[in-house]
Protein backbone atom coordinates (compact mmCIF):
# COMPACT_ATOMS: atom_id res chain seq x y z
CA UNK A 1 0.00 0.00 0.00
CA UNK A 2 1.36 3.46 -1.12
CA UNK A 3 0.39 6.34 1.00
CA UNK A 4 -1.21 9.68 -0.71
CA UNK A 5 1.11 12.67 -0.92
CA UNK A 6 0.05 15.62 2.11
CA UNK A 7 0.33 18.07 -0.38
CA UNK A 8 0.39 22.26 -0.17
CA UNK A 9 -0.03 24.50 -3.06
CA UNK A 10 2.98 27.04 -2.93
CA UNK A 11 3.60 30.38 -4.47
CA UNK A 12 5.19 29.31 -7.30
CA UNK A 13 2.05 26.72 -8.05
CA UNK A 14 4.42 23.87 -6.78
CA UNK A 15 2.64 20.95 -5.17
CA UNK A 16 5.16 20.37 -2.08
CA UNK A 17 4.28 16.98 -0.37
CA UNK A 18 5.06 17.15 3.07
CA UNK A 19 5.27 13.63 4.01
CA UNK A 20 7.88 12.91 1.29
CA UNK A 21 9.91 16.52 -0.03
CA UNK A 22 12.03 16.41 -2.90
CA UNK A 23 15.01 18.65 -3.90
CA UNK A 24 12.68 19.50 -7.27
CA UNK A 25 9.89 21.11 -4.99
CA UNK A 26 12.22 23.35 -3.32
CA UNK A 27 11.74 26.67 -4.54
CA UNK A 28 13.93 29.99 -3.41
CA UNK A 29 10.76 32.28 -4.82
CA UNK A 30 8.50 30.59 -2.68
CA UNK A 31 10.51 30.77 0.07
CA UNK A 32 11.34 34.25 -0.38
CA UNK A 33 7.59 35.13 -0.60
CA UNK A 34 6.11 33.25 2.24
CA UNK A 35 8.90 34.09 5.25
CA UNK A 36 8.28 37.55 3.78
CA UNK A 37 4.65 37.60 4.63
CA UNK A 38 4.52 35.36 7.58
CA UNK A 39 4.74 37.01 10.82
CA UNK A 40 6.00 35.40 14.03
CA UNK A 41 5.08 35.33 17.40
CA UNK A 42 1.44 33.88 16.08
CA UNK A 43 1.13 37.63 15.28
CA UNK A 44 1.47 38.57 18.70
CA UNK A 45 3.76 41.27 17.98
CA UNK A 46 3.83 45.22 18.49
CA UNK A 47 3.55 45.47 14.54
CA UNK A 48 4.04 43.20 11.59
CA UNK A 49 7.65 41.18 12.09
CA UNK A 50 7.92 38.33 9.82
CA UNK A 51 10.54 35.56 9.62
CA UNK A 52 11.99 36.97 6.86
CA UNK A 53 13.33 40.08 9.02
CA UNK A 54 14.06 37.94 11.56
CA UNK A 55 16.32 35.68 9.21
CA UNK A 56 18.27 38.94 8.37
CA UNK A 57 19.23 39.47 11.96
CA UNK A 58 20.09 36.06 12.44
CA UNK A 59 22.42 35.95 9.43
CA UNK A 60 24.10 39.51 10.20
CA UNK A 61 25.69 38.10 13.17
CA UNK A 62 26.91 35.52 11.70
CA UNK A 63 30.34 35.11 9.85
CA UNK A 64 30.27 35.14 5.74
CA UNK A 65 30.57 31.23 5.44
CA UNK A 66 27.20 30.85 7.90
CA UNK A 67 24.92 33.74 6.34
CA UNK A 68 23.66 31.56 3.92
CA UNK A 69 22.72 29.20 7.10
CA UNK A 70 21.60 32.15 8.97
CA UNK A 71 19.24 33.43 6.15
CA UNK A 72 17.89 29.63 5.46
CA UNK A 73 17.36 28.70 8.79
CA UNK A 74 13.51 28.81 8.83
CA UNK A 75 13.04 28.09 5.09
CA UNK A 76 11.14 24.95 6.15
CA UNK A 77 8.38 27.06 8.42
CA UNK A 78 7.44 28.39 4.53
CA UNK A 79 5.91 24.99 3.94
CA UNK A 80 4.96 24.24 7.41
CA UNK A 81 4.03 27.72 9.00
CA UNK A 82 5.81 29.24 11.78
CA UNK A 83 4.77 27.54 14.55
CA UNK A 84 4.89 28.65 18.20
CA UNK A 85 7.56 26.68 19.70
CA UNK A 86 5.35 25.27 22.90
CA UNK A 87 2.78 24.26 20.79
CA UNK A 88 5.37 22.28 18.60
CA UNK A 89 6.63 20.59 22.10
CA UNK A 90 3.61 18.75 22.12
CA UNK A 91 3.05 17.68 18.23
CA UNK A 92 5.86 15.54 17.80
CA UNK A 93 5.02 14.84 14.43
CA UNK A 94 5.42 18.42 13.09
CA UNK A 95 8.70 18.42 14.31
CA UNK A 96 9.11 15.36 12.24
CA UNK A 97 7.98 16.89 8.67
CA UNK A 98 10.51 20.02 9.90
CA UNK A 99 13.51 18.25 10.35
CA UNK A 100 12.56 16.44 6.66
CA UNK A 101 11.79 19.43 5.33
CA UNK A 102 15.23 20.86 6.31
CA UNK A 103 17.31 18.39 5.60
CA UNK A 104 15.75 18.76 1.43
CA UNK A 105 16.38 22.75 1.74
CA UNK A 106 19.47 21.96 3.31
CA UNK A 107 20.42 19.55 0.33
CA UNK A 108 19.54 21.85 -2.56
CA UNK A 109 21.23 25.08 -0.85
CA UNK A 110 24.20 23.16 0.42
CA UNK A 111 23.69 23.76 3.75
CA UNK A 112 25.30 21.98 6.79
CA UNK A 113 23.03 19.58 8.31
CA UNK A 114 22.03 20.01 11.28
CA UNK A 115 22.15 23.53 11.58
CA UNK A 116 25.62 25.03 13.26
CA UNK A 117 25.76 25.52 16.64
CA UNK A 118 26.37 29.24 15.83
CA UNK A 119 23.56 29.42 14.04
CA UNK A 120 21.00 28.33 16.65
CA UNK A 121 22.94 30.76 19.03
CA UNK A 122 22.55 33.80 16.57
CA UNK A 123 18.75 32.74 16.36
CA UNK A 124 18.42 32.45 19.95
CA UNK A 125 20.11 36.05 20.34
CA UNK A 126 18.20 37.58 17.91
CA UNK A 127 14.85 35.92 19.97
CA UNK A 128 15.88 37.70 23.18
CA UNK A 129 15.96 40.86 21.22
CA UNK A 130 12.79 40.36 19.58
CA UNK A 131 11.51 39.45 23.61
CA UNK A 132 12.46 42.88 24.34
CA UNK A 133 11.75 45.44 21.43
CA UNK A 134 9.06 42.83 19.25
CA UNK A 135 6.93 41.68 21.95
CA UNK A 136 4.79 43.05 24.86
CA UNK A 137 6.19 42.41 28.52
CA UNK A 138 5.17 38.91 29.36
CA UNK A 139 4.37 37.27 32.60
CA UNK A 140 4.32 33.56 31.85
CA UNK A 141 7.47 31.29 31.31
CA UNK A 142 9.19 31.11 28.69
CA UNK A 143 10.81 27.86 27.13
CA UNK A 144 13.71 28.82 26.15
CA UNK A 145 17.13 29.49 28.15
CA UNK A 146 17.82 33.13 26.29
CA UNK A 147 21.23 34.28 25.70
CA UNK A 148 22.05 38.04 25.47
CA UNK A 149 20.21 40.16 23.46
CA UNK A 150 21.61 40.52 20.08
CA UNK A 151 23.01 44.10 19.33
CA UNK A 152 20.33 44.97 17.02
CA UNK A 153 17.78 47.27 16.50
CA UNK A 154 14.26 45.94 15.20
CA UNK A 155 11.96 48.24 13.26
CA UNK A 156 8.82 47.88 11.66
CA UNK A 157 9.43 47.54 7.91
CA UNK A 158 6.77 46.91 5.28
CA UNK A 159 6.65 43.10 4.07
CA UNK A 160 7.55 44.40 0.32
CA UNK A 161 11.08 45.92 1.45
CA UNK A 162 11.92 43.39 3.72
CA UNK A 163 11.11 40.79 0.61
CA UNK A 164 13.37 42.66 -1.18
CA UNK A 165 16.04 42.98 1.23
CA UNK A 166 15.93 39.26 1.97
CA UNK A 167 15.82 38.57 -1.61
CA UNK A 168 19.01 40.77 -2.46
CA UNK A 169 20.61 38.97 0.36
CA UNK A 170 20.38 35.49 -0.55
CA UNK A 171 20.98 35.92 -4.23
CA UNK A 172 24.19 37.73 -2.88
CA UNK A 173 25.29 34.55 -0.72
CA UNK A 174 24.18 32.46 -3.26
CA UNK A 175 26.55 33.83 -5.43
CA UNK A 176 29.12 34.09 -2.76
CA UNK A 177 28.77 30.59 -2.30
CA UNK A 178 29.09 29.77 -6.11
CA UNK A 179 32.02 31.20 -6.41
CA UNK A 180 34.09 29.87 -3.87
Amino acid sequence: MTTRPVDIHTYSGIAFDLRDPQPEMVCLEDIVHSLSLMNRFNGAALFPYSVAQHSLHVAELLPPDLRLDGLLHDAAEAYIGDMVSPLKQVLPEYKAVEVRITAVVAEVFGLIHPEPPEVKRADLAVLAAEREQVLRPSYGPWFKDFPAPAPITIASRSWLEVKQTFTEALQGELRRCAGR
